[in-house]
């Protein structure tokens, strides 16, 4: 029984590049597996065990079966490098089930989650690597695109071109933003998005595969007054008994027969909007198709303005209220179907933009908003030593009359309003305080800032006055306070000033000695 499950998946697989000149051809059936070894694949999933360990006992048990006939291949991406967006590589090119299963298994053993999701460009890799075969692609990710692409877009773009494309989508563990952004992939494609919270439904996802390739189907081929496809979901019913959920994104697998058919445009509101019914028929073998006309709902789309140009917000959330209580919610790239209303639409892309816009709808609506940005710009610092340049790897504060305004991260930096602020360094032996740092409303600035500071090397010394090994000691401020540890043998920066160090277990006295600005120092510590 696992042997036909797993053929019949691999056939899920050739639909997705398919274009109509022949790109598959007969009797060249191909399973293409996009597998996500990307960094976060070392995170768990809900009930414990890591995403990536249940992704290879999934994978491995899958490709343990009879391929004949078919061709394999598979493609992994983010497991060389971090932060490629390149690192996309088709480690077992298409060949015959007895040398690329071997291969597969040997890979999936030694695979390390590294970088980056660049789900985009391995699907464009994909198209290219089908050459004339047919067949399906299945995706496994544990996250969206990170590459600042837009899979969602090439599988609709691909679909307009007359590409007969089928991607089948298994999330692993997604958040909300993640599933959403999945889930486009899927319904670009016309297939059905699984969700995966452990093995054993990642391999509950791919036996559904095999249903809907095997069971008769009914394609709905939803259409506006124009001729304009559009997407549509419904029920199928007979005879008023038991009800199917139909979509025009899916092959609809239910028994022959004739059915009463209810579809419409879903609006983000939960609803189907001015539903259509008409009476079909489902033959008893194959796939049967229906065309339905129906009305488009108002529709809404977002843009950010900062500075008077648009300002594209790719990861924002837009959430949507009606009366104070939040109805729906929605991607900032997406345009979305709503009913008419009164609706209050709230976007927060950082925080100093707080964003309310409240717009009214009638049917045939379709508006743009526009979030006007208060402007922020991204600010680097870098805080170094006098003489040696050590860098003060700490997060920093930037301060105005007396209060905290940001956190800037010593990699990431911040996003920050323009103006004058004192640059703190809360260092505990080098607590500084750069007064008059000036952020212009230049988009990205760096700064570099200079501490004034003198360098100390703790010695440690044996009772008869030669060198003991390095180790640690406790430096503070003063002459007496207990302080942090540092390591013997090396420079340390410190402000002007008195300090104190005392050696790390052992009988040793503690010495109190001055920093003076510029000069380095030796201080040794003296086994009793």
């Amino acid at each position: 029984m696992r042997n036909r499950i797993l053929k019949f998946v691999l056939l899920a697989f050739c639909f997705v590049t398919l274009p109509m000149n022949g790109f598959c051809q007969e009797n060249r059936d191909a399973i293409y597996i996009i597998f996500d070894a990307s960094g976060s694949m070392w995170q768990k999933l809900p009930d414990g065990s890591f995403k990536i360990a249940a992704a290879k006992q999934v994978l491995q048990d899958f490709v343990d079966g009879d391929f004949s006939g078919y061709d394999l291949a598979f493609r992994v991406y983010g497991h060389r490098r971090k932060g490629d967006c390149r690192d996309s590589e088709l480690v077992v090119p298409f060949g015959i089930p007895e040398k690329v299963v071997s291969q597969l298994n040997e890979f999936m053993g030694n695979v390390n989650p590294t970088g980056k999701t660049p789900i985009n460009y391995s699907l464009q890799q994909a198209l290219q690597d089908f050459g004339d075969r047919r067949g399906e692609i299945i995706l496994i990710s544990d996250g969206e695109e990170t590459c600042d692409d837009d899979p969602c877009a090439l599988v609709n773009a691909w679909r307009e071109k007359n590409i007969n494309i089928r991607v089948h989508v298994v999330g692993l563990g997604l958040d909300e933003k993640s599933r959403a952004a999945m889930k486009c992939i899927s319904e670009a494609a016309g297939t059905e998005y699984y969700d995966a919270n452990s093995a054993s439904e990642l391999a509950d996802g791919l036996k559904k595969i095999q249903k809907q390739v095997t069971m008769t189907a009914l394609k709905i081929n939803g259409v506006d007054a124009s001729g304009n496809q559009q997407a549509v979901k419904g029920t199928l019913s007979q005879n008023d008994k038991e009800r199917y959920e139909v979509s025009s994104h899916r092959r609809n697998l239910v028994e022959a027969g004739e059915y009463n058919l209810l579809v419409g445009i879903q609006t983000r509101n939960g609803r189907l909007y001015k539903p259509v019914t008409r009476k079909v028929h489902v033959a008893d073998s194959g796939e049967t198709t229906v065309k339905v006309e129906v009305t488009v709902p108002p529709s809404v789309r977002v843009t950010f303005v900062e500075k008077g140009k648009e300002k594209p917000r790719a990861n924002t959330m837009i959430q949507v209220f009606q009366s104070g209580r939040e109805v729906f919610s929605f991607r900032s790239i997406d345009e979305v179907f709503i009913e008419e209303g009164t609706y209050e639409f709230r976007a927060k892309p950082n925080r100093e933009n707080d964003l309310t816009v409240t717009e009214t709808f009638a049917a045939g609506d379709h508006k743009e908003l526009v979030f006007k940005m208060v402007h922020t710009v991204k600010v680097k610092i870098k805080m170094v030593a006098l003489g040696s340049g050590t860098w003060f790897r700490e997060n920093y504060e930037l301060w105005q009359e007396g209060e905290k305004k940001y956190r800037v991260h010593m990699i990431n930096g911040a996003r920050v309003l323009p103006g004058i602020y004192d640059l703190h360094l809360t260092n505990k032996l080098t607590p500084y305080v750069k007064p008059g740092i000036v952020v212009t409303d230049e988009d990205e600035q760096s700064f570099e800032i200079t501490i004034p500071v003198g360098h100390v090397t703790i010695i440690y010394k044996k009772a008869d006055g030669t060198r003991d090994k390095d180790k640690r000691c406790f430096v503070g401020r003063g002459p007496t306070s207990r302080g942090v540890y540092k390591m013997s043998g090396k420079k340390h920066p410190l402000l002007p000033g008195t300090y104190n160090v005392i050696g790390w277990r052992g009988n040793y006295d503690r010495v109190v000695f001055e920093v003076i600005e510029g000069r380095d120092i030796e201080v040794i510590l003296r086994i009793l």
